[in-house]
């Protein structure tokens, strides 16, 4: 069996006029979804009810008179406070009582309940802009639009007047009732206020009368007396501390001193009794000594002044101390030094010789430290009568402070009491007079809001009636079904024209055969079978334009019959 080979050939590109022969072969693919989009659009866009849109503007007046003279009761911003009233408005008794009243939604209601109403005239049809403040006026003045939509436009009219009205009502009666209430407040609170400060006034009369000649204004003067006194023992403590503290560097001083002179003297004694050959090297070693110790004594006199002139921390201080040490550690290393060559020098002498004591002759140094340790001594003893005299005069002050305080003391222990009832009364005085101020602004601006001269709502534009609806947009509806229409037909054509591998003229064949072609015989059908066709046409075409007519003049009869 012979096989057939297959191969496939790419379609050729289509100009403008086969372009013409698509659309001239499948026209009716092209009108038909165009006609039914376009009797579909206008069945829609006539059966969608009309919406109507009515809309007021109400503005926020500030209030007439300046709030430097009368102060606001209003203690919230202006967009919580008409946000608040809205809320009220739009609650759901009230808004049933607009349904009910106006005959809304009736379709609505015959089949649904109705909160799911409520929630559709709240949510989708009621709305409120936000408060826009007015440029250059007070922070509390503003307007803010109010809109409802519904399919009578005289029924939207009349809401939007109605929510208007109780927004304008409520804000007033939000405002009376607030200026009201806070009034009503503080008139108690003042009258608690006075209470209280007539029942403290009282108890501190009874108790300036019961204490007449015994208060504390009486006594200012032994306060003041025992102050003096009590400063004067002060100082007589401090005088006596620091004269105890001169006493004791004396006697340190008295005591470094007799260390000092009975060193000198050790020292002058065994270079007296030292042989000629030690002699001089005993000398020379006390004349170290003896410098060290007037540099010692110097030292410390110099540490002593600066301690009262500065804290321990200071550099002078500091620096001195260090001297002091380093002196310090000197003498004690020649000191050391001496009794080592002493050892030394004994031990190694075989056999003593006895020694004659020679009589030590004071230098002019140690005549020197005599005189000064008896001054030094006079100097102690002087600082000791003087501690006596500020002791004996600290005694007499302090029987005067015992002979103050027993006067003080035999005045009435109710000196707390009167202070506290004397407080508690200017406390009391306090409150009454702010919460009497308080009171007042509260009457005056209640008077205020009973005027309406206060933050009012008022209607700014009047509920709009509309004329034209705002839903459905009519003519863009059936322009979109068209378009829809159109291009449904041109991707149906398009896939019709894809499926079709047949040869539809000289040029499908010239591209796909490659030969010459000589001639052309047209299609011959019977003249029979023509004409039937083209009437099944016309009647299919016209049914479907009459079913289309009928049924777009349908939904506009409804339309027009449905408006009121």
């Amino acid at each position: 069996m012979q096989m057939q080979e297959t191969f496939e050939i790419g379609r050729r590109t289509m100009d403008m006029e086969d372009y013409v022969d698509v659309l001239r072969r499948h026209k009716s693919w092209i009108l038909g979804p165009l006609f039914a989009g376009v009797v579909v659009a206008t069945v829609v866009a006539f059966l969608w009810p009309d919406t109507y849109v009515s809309y007021a503007v109400v503005r926020v007046t500030a209030a007439q008179v300046p709030e430097r003279y009368v102060q606001s009761g209003l203690n919230q911003m202006l967009n919580e406070r008409i946000s608040t009233i809205q809320q009220q408005v739009v609650s759901r008794t009230a808004l049933v009582n607009i349904i009910q009243t106006l005959d809304l939604y009736d379709r609505d209601r015959r089949r649904l309940p109705m909160e799911d109403v409520v929630d559709r005239m709240k949510m989708k049809d009621l709305a409120f802009g936000q408060v826009t403040t007015i440029q250059g006026q007070a922070s509390r003045a503003g307007t803010f639009p109010v809109q409802f939509k519904y399919e009578d436009r005289y029924k939207a009219q009349k809401v939007t007047k109605e929510i208007v009205s109780r927004l304008i009502s409520e804000n007033t009666r939000v405002q009376l009732n607030i200026t009201q209430n806070t009034t009503e407040f503080l008139t108690e609170e003042v009258a608690k206020a006075k209470t209280r400060l007539d029942q403290i006034e009282q108890s501190l009369t009874s108790f300036r009368m019961k204490n007449a000649g015994r208060l504390p204004d009486e006594r200012s003067m032994n306060f003041s007396a025992l102050q003096s006194v009590e400063t004067r023992i002060s100082a007589l403590n401090s005088g006596i501390q620091r004269i105890n503290q001169e006493k004791l560097m004396l006697e340190s001083q008295i005591r470094l001193q007799r260390e000092q002179y009975n060193q000198w003297m050790a020292a002058s004694a065994a270079m007296a009794n030292a042989p000629t050959g030690e002699t001089a090297k005993a000398r020379v070693a006390n004349e170290r000594l003896i410098a060290l110790e007037r540099e010692i004594q110097g030292a410390e006199q110099v540490l002593v002044q600066l301690r009262e002139l500065y804290k321990e921390s200071y550099p002078d201080v500091i620096r001195v101390k260090g001297n002091l040490e380093n002196l310090r550690r000197q003498r004690a290393e020649l000191v050391k030094r001496e009794e080592e060559s002493a050892k030394a020098e004994a031990a190694a002498t075989p056999v003593a010789k006895p020694v004659v004591a020679k009589q030590v002759v004071q230098t002019r140094d140690m005549q020197a430290m005599q005189l000064t340790l008896r001054q030094m001594e006079t100097l102690v003893q002087a600082k000791v009568t003087e501690v006596q005299d500020y002791t004996a005069e600290l005694a007499r002050l302090n029987g005067q402070v015992r002979d103050f305080q027993s006067r003080i003391g035999s005045t009435p222990m109710a000196d707390q009491e009167f202070l506290s009832l004397s407080r508690d009364y200017e406390s009391a005085k306090q409150e009454y007079q702010q919460m009497l101020a308080k009171q007042s602004d509260a009457k005056r601006g209640q008077e205020v809001e009973r005027r309406n001269q206060g933050e009012t709502l008022e209607l700014l534009d009047d509920a709009s009636l509309p004329n034209e609806p705002t839903e459905p947009k009519r003519g863009f509806i059936i322009g979109a079904g068209a378009a829809l229409g159109l291009m449904l037909g041109i991707v149906l054509v398009g896939a019709r024209e894809m499926k079709d591998t047949t040869l539809k003229n000289l040029k499908d064949v010239r591209a796909y055969t490659q030969l010459t072609v000589l001639g052309s015989i047209p299609l011959l059908e019977e003249d029979l079978v023509v004409k039937r066709r083209k009437r099944l046409t016309l009647l299919a075409w016209s049914t479907a334009i009459l079913i289309g007519t009928v049924v777009m003049g349908g939904s506009f009869y409804y339309y027009i019959a449905s408006k009121p």
